[in-house]
């Protein structure tokens, strides 16, 4: 969450984030707030690759889409063990609850479908924070489960970096 905050300062942007967990502190070792924006921010991706993969028809967009479900998958099996509210139920796409996210999706969307190159760069930008804010929330949440989810979807982050920068150089 911390790199979100250097991101949306990097364009121009600073609104408080407004998620509020179901519970001040889930269990031992499970930080609620972490994965509720872990949750969020899997949106985030998945409805940025949609877009740009309808603009673009770029397989890349369509195969790392579908991952970034299975993603948002994860992390609310996790929500649903640890009775943890999901900020993401009922948002169409495109829509977040928190505005930071709703000001870093438009962001990123319209900066993506400036090109074909420029939508490449914007899966480069999104992994590189999601793979940032995993190691954040790696380092506040303890619980074998937890550890064990956000582990996966750092090395699933980090195949989906380097399919954006292989596809980049071509």
């Amino acid at each position: 969450m911390k790199n979100l905050t250097k991101s949306l300062v990097a364009i121009g942007l600073s609104v408080p984030m407004v998620f509020t967990a179901g519970v001040a502190q889930a269990a031992p070792g499970v930080d609620a707030e972490s994965l509720q924006y872990m949750v969020a921010e899997e949106k985030l991706a998945h409805d940025v690759y949609v877009t740009l993969g309808e603009a673009f028809s770029f397989r890349v967009f369509d195969n790392i889409a579908r991952a970034e479900l299975t993603h948002m998958e994860a992390v609310r099996d996790l929500l649903g063990t640890y009775n943890i509210k999901d900020p993401t139920v009922g948002d169409k796409p495109g829509v977040f609850d928190d505005p930071n996210l709703q000001a870093l999706y438009n962001k990123l969307v319209k900066d993506g479908l400036e090109s074909r190159t420029a939508a490449l760069q914007v899966g480069v930008t999104i992994e590189k924070l999601d793979i940032a804010d995993l190691k954040d929330s790696l380092e506040v949440n303890s619980a074998a489960d937890v550890e064990l989810v956000l582990n996966s979807l750092l090395r699933g982050s980090d195949r989906h970096l380097d399919a954006f920068e292989r596809n980049l150089a071509r």
